[in-house]
């Protein structure tokens, strides 16, 4: 696929092609409604760009980690277009540490009077600088929090267990305190196998799309885990690495067709709403599945200049798209997410 509109627009760090992205949009292939299973719309004001924009990209339905403070007017807005995530207050819990404990119990029941049935698990190494227990995956405050979410019928459980290999190249640089990579996993899977009833949904594929061995090893041991793609600047970085073979990635996304959704882990809020920024994310994720593309990536990868410090800090990525046949793309975009909210009700 050529670019039609390349160089047409003004540059910014989420548009370094110069693209239009509305044309863009009308371009690309595949013509059904889509469901993105992973966005955070923080705010309804916000919301409402996310919106017009999914509406360009084909997207009908999310489900979004949404603050229980602005659930109910989210929800006023826009209706079943926003299936609630419980999460805990993130952005309080940097000075309240009771937002990941006492006040967190007390919203996986408001969540759950809200109609929500998928809870998210937030894992990441990182989060021990929050909070050195509660947000450990396996804490005891954490199987506390499943128990009593398993009790009051969530069906859905989200887990963020593993960050890129850059981050623990250079970011987790301390082993005792984080963990190496594979550390992450053996709760994970522990948990997997304690609610077998559960469907887990592992973010970013799985957090390991620089392994999909390892990603298959997971799906083939567990066959209550589905995967999403989210993080954009991650997945297009690691799925299009060009000393990877192309062929392989394709196969891995047609072999498992059946249990990968389309998420895009848009972040959406009054301080970090843009067009360009929501819109690279869905024309990103989209070409790289759904065309034969291959070039560069629009939007700026801050990894590329952190891994090697002689590289533009405004580099991107290469994309190469996969070119996925029309109806796996239709199981990623629509039906395993529809699938598995039906499941439940959702």
């Amino acid at each position: 696929m050529q670019l039609a509109t390349h160089q047409t627009m003004p540059l910014n760090d989420a548009n370094r092609l110069g693209l239009d992205y509305r044309a863009e949009a009308a371009r690309l292939p595949y013509g059904r409604p889509i469901l993105d299973a992973h966005v955070h719309l923080g705010d309804v004001q916000a919301a409402e760009l996310f919106f017009q924009i999914a509406d360009l990209f084909g997207v009908q339905r999310v489900c979004t980690m949404t603050n229980l403070e602005v659930w109910d007017d989210m929800a006023d807005r826009f209706g079943d277009r926003v299936v609630p995530i419980c999460i805990p207050n993130y952005l309080k819990g940097r000075d309240d540490p009771n937002q990941f404990t006492t006040e967190w119990l007390g919203r996986i029941e408001d969540f759950r009077g809200r109609g929500s049935r998928i809870i998210k698990y937030w894992a990441a190494p990182r989060g021990r600088d929050l909070h050195p227990e509660a947000l450990v995956l396996d804490s005891p405050l954490r199987r506390q929090g499943m128990k009593l979410a398993h009790e009051l019928g969530y069906r859905v459980f989200m887990v963020h267990v593993a960050d890129p290999d850059t981050w623990f190249a250079r970011k987790y640089t301390d082993p005792r305190k984080y963990g190496t990579k594979r550390e992450q996993y053996p709760a994970f899977e522990a948990l997997m196998d304690k609610y077998a009833d559960v469907t887990w949904l592992a973010a970013h594929m799985a957090g390991s799309p620089e392994d999909l061995d390892f990603v298959q090893g997971l799906l083939d041991r567990h066959r209550n885990l589905l995967i999403d793609t989210s993080a954009a600047k991650w997945q297009v970085r690691e799925l299009s690495n060009p000393a990877r073979d192309r062929q392989v990635v394709r196969d891995f996304f047609i072999r498992n067709r059946k249990r990968i959704l389309f998420g895009t882990d848009i972040v959406a809020n009054a301080h970090d709403a843009s067009f360009d920024l929501f819109a690279s994310r869905f024309w990103a994720l989209r070409t790289l599945m759904e065309t034969d593309y291959q070039g560069d990536s629009p939007i700026v990868d801050p990894d590329l200049h952190m891994m090697d410090e002689s590289v533009d800090p405004k580099s991107t990525a290469h994309l190469r798209g996969l070119q996925l046949p029309d109806d796996v793309l239709a199981d990623i975009y629509h039906h395993n997410t529809a699938k598995m909210l039906a499941a439940f009700q959702v």
